[in-house]
């Protein structure tokens, strides 16, 4: 994957251009009728877009060609194909780019100009590369390295061993991968090469990463960050963010790892580099699962499914005549059909029957890895579909088990509504006129005064009222149905308050809410509260019911003696339990915050 950074990087002499720099070179172009200078204006444009807006930067490159093939300038014909293979190769198209390459390839093979020539083998590698054929792709990575050793050109020399480094990468040969991008990164370590550190640093970690050592891959990546501008070179920086999302997720720090993944994929997506965005998303898919964010996981998957059956779909239209006439475009290039196929150098004579030997081998190789290929997808979407399939039933079976537990909590909620009118309307009122009755009695039986027994059963009947309206309130609290959520949630901070915990209560006005997703709130709120008083110690509580989003984000935070999450679930709390049914009922995410001897906060995000 780097490779195609270090391809890039060779044509990016300016990774920074802004928007105004480029209207300003737009405002030029528009203004003169030189074709020279309408070349050198389309090149700066191409420049200034390429890490941002490949698209824009291959537009830019396509008009630049347009000039020059006007102009019948094969120098800038050649320069031109080179730079479309660049941006192809960086938006994907893989087909599309080697036969540019090639084209550039055999102008500069008969030119003086090594330099150029050593980054036009490293585009025919990297696609090759692409292509899964390692042998030819070494081999012209190797080439590159060769001419940059004889010129003494330290910076070409650095990328080509970063390049090779990636073949041994793929074979899984780690520690030869490694070897080469150190002595690659020790080249490119001078300030002369500042711009081509990034990329090799990126690529070392990575491979440090893959080796797990995912320690000295951070120190890597976080001594590199610093050295990126987040806003110009979005390419290396959603990279850099990717593996740091790998090396967390090594680490264990799973949170950490997703919002890194998150971040790498937003930035690819948005600034159009489709090839990496799709290489994020398996990543991403891990992560979410791994973070318990099933229904993400799921969405992203689909996604991700698709978009593989529409490459796949694509390159299955494709006839195998295409393919062929592609492929024989390289029979231009006879030092490499000679060496790839091992053919004798000096044959020439029998040209015609080396061309028809190496078609039907050619010919062959596409065959064979278009079905290797296709068999290796057919098998992988047979291994997802029954996968989708499982999670698909698992969850109508939670749907199911939703339903059954909405009617039942619906029930109990009527169950205590008239449980609390019959407390509150008859026993009460009957326990309030037994007291009148009682007044009366004592009134005219002075005796029992001196018995010192009506003040002692006055007690006991006032107290019986008490019990009588908390129970009531409890079961179906007044404020509740009268003030709603928030009348309710005040009545509950202020009860605390009597109770001597010191509570702060941050509440909003709500938006109108179903009467029964209320109740559940409220319900879920005196739950956790329960579990405080019972277990915490605290003696500081936090309430904050706000609303954002379309959401209800409710946090309930303590400073007790906290607890740890795994372990007490592991122990079947069903108070915990109790108040993660209640949370998924209601379709909320709810996150426990909890250490021993630290507190405890809990936070759900409800939907509305």
């Amino acid at each position: 994957m780097l490779t195609i950074i270090l391809i890039c990087t060779f044509i990016a002499q300016s990774l920074g251009q802004s928007n105004q720099l480029e209207d300003s070179l737009k405002v030029v172009l528009s203004q003169t009728t030189n074709d020279s200078i309408r070349m050198t204006l389309y090149n700066e444009l191409r420049k200034a877009t390429y890490y941002n807006e490949p698209e824009v930067s291959k537009n830019y490159t396509q008009e630049y060609l347009k000039v020059a093939e006007r102009n019948r300038d094969s120098f800038h014909i050649a320069l031109c194909s080179y730079y479309l293979g660049n941006a192809d190769l960086t938006l994907g198209n893989y087909q599309e780019a080697l036969p540019n390459y090639l084209k550039a390839a055999n102008y500069f093979e008969n030119s003086d100009d090594p330099g150029r020539l050593s980054s036009v083998y490293n585009g025919i590698a990297a696609a090759y590369e692409k292509h899964g054929i390692d042998s030819l792709s070494l081999m012209y990575f190797t080439k590159s390295y060769e001419i940059s050793e004889e010129q003494e050109d330290g910076k070409r020399m650095g990328i080509a061993l970063n390049n090779i480094s990636n073949i041994y990468r793929n074979r899984g040969d780690l520690v030869t991968a490694i070897e080469y991008l150190e002595r690659s990164r020790e080249i490119l370590s001078e300030p002369a090469f500042a711009k081509y550190y990034i990329p090799i640093s990126i690529n070392l970690a990575n491979g440090y990463s893959d080796y797990e050592r995912p320690q000295k891959a951070k120190e890597i990546f976080l001594n590199t960050l610093p050295r990126i501008d987040t806003t110009a070179d979005i390419f290396h920086y959603a990279t850099l963010l990717r593996g740091l999302g790998g090396v967390y997720t090594q680490e264990g720090d799973k949170r950490r790892g997703l919002r890194y993944y998150e971040r790498a994929y937003d930035a690819f997506r948005a600034h159009g580099f489709a090839d990496e965005k799709l290489e994020t998303m398996p990543f991403l898919i891990d992560a979410y699962y791994e973070n318990d964010q099933t229904r993400k996981g799921m969405n992203l998957f689909y996604e991700y499914s698709e978009a593989k059956d529409s490459i796949f779909n694509s390159e299955k239209e494709k006839s195998l005549t295409e393919a062929l006439q592609k492929y024989e475009a390289e029979k231009k290039d006879k030092a490499l059909l000679e060496q790839a196929l091992t053919i004798e150098k000096n044959a020439r004579q029998k040209n015609r029957i080396l061309f028809g030997l190496i078609s039907a081998i050619m010919f062959a190789i596409i065959l064979y890895f278009f079905f290797r290929k296709r068999l290796q997808y057919q098998k992988t979407i047979a291994e997802q579909n029954a996968s989708l399939q499982l999670q698909k039933i698992t969850e109508l079976q939670q749907k199911n088990k939703l339903l059954a537990l909405s009617s039942m909590i619906e029930g109990q909620e009527a169950e205590r509504l008239r449980i609390a009118k019959d407390l509150h309307d008859s026993l009460g009122g009957l326990l309030s006129s037994v007291k009148a009755h009682f007044v009366s009695i004592q009134k005219e039986i002075q005796q029992l005064a001196k018995l010192n027994l009506t003040e002692r059963t006055n007690e006991l009947i006032d107290e019986a009222c008490i019990e009588v309206r908390r129970i009531s309130h409890n079961m179906m609290p007044h404020a509740l149905s009268i003030s709603g959520l928030k009348g309710a949630v005040e009545d509950m901070a202020e009860n605390l308050r009597e109770e001597g915990y010191k509570v702060t209560l941050e509440m909003s006005d709500l938006p109108e809410i179903e009467n029964t997703k209320k109740v559940m709130i409220y319900r879920l709120m005196q739950e956790v509260i329960s579990n405080i008083r019972k277990h915490a110690n605290a003696k500081t509580i936090l309430l904050q019911l706000l609303p954002y989003d379309n959401k209800l984000n409710l946090i309930i935070e303590d400073n007790g003696d906290g607890f740890d999450y795994v372990k007490a679930l592991e122990k079947d709390g069903l108070g915990i339990k109790s108040i993660n049914s209640r949370a998924e009922f209601l379709d909320g995410n709810i996150e426990w915050d909890s250490k021993p001897g630290d507190g405890t906060s809990i936070s759900i995000n409800i939907p509305l």
